[in-house]
């Protein structure tokens, strides 16, 4: 199968790079998988798993950000602020802890600017706890994306 380069960087480092022959990921426009000599794009992901297959017995899950990537010729690149490069990291309680809470100061708050920026955290919160469970799935069913 045709593989193409994937650089994953984040502001503190490289987090990826090698030649990949998948990479299935969420952008603003719905799901998204990427091939060699797929067609140019730029688009912004949202947050949630980026799955990448690099061959059949190293395939790997990454928890991403709200992110920016780029294809072009056999080039993908991935831009973002901070990346859980390890999905085992994070704390499942801890993290319903946090939803429960943004949840409920999202129900205090009228102001609109305050509104926004609690719905963003809440999105990422729930990013998290999917990616945890997409993740859960992903080595139950030891699935190639």
């Amino acid at each position: 199968m045709a593989s193409f380069q994937l650089i994953i960087v984040s502001i503190e480092n490289l987090i990826f790079s090698d030649m990949v022959y998948k990479v299935t990921i969420s952008s603003t426009d719905g799901e998204l998988t990427i091939l060699a000599r797929h067609a140019p794009l730029i688009t912004i992901t949202k947050p949630g798993i980026i799955y990448i297959n690099s061959n059949k017995f190293n395939n790997r899950c990454i928890y991403l950000p709200e992110s920016i990537l780029e294809v072009q010729s056999n080039n993908v690149l991935i831009i973002a602020d901070s990346i859980i490069n390890n999905i085992n990291n994070l704390n499942e309680k801890e993290i319903i802890k946090d939803k429960i809470k943004i949840e409920s100061l999202l129900k205090e708050h009228n102001n609109t600017n305050q509104q926004i920026k609690l719905s963003l955290e809440l999105s990422k919160t729930l990013a998290k706890l999917q990616a945890i469970k997409d993740s859960k799935l992903f080595k139950l069913n030891n699935k190639t994306y």
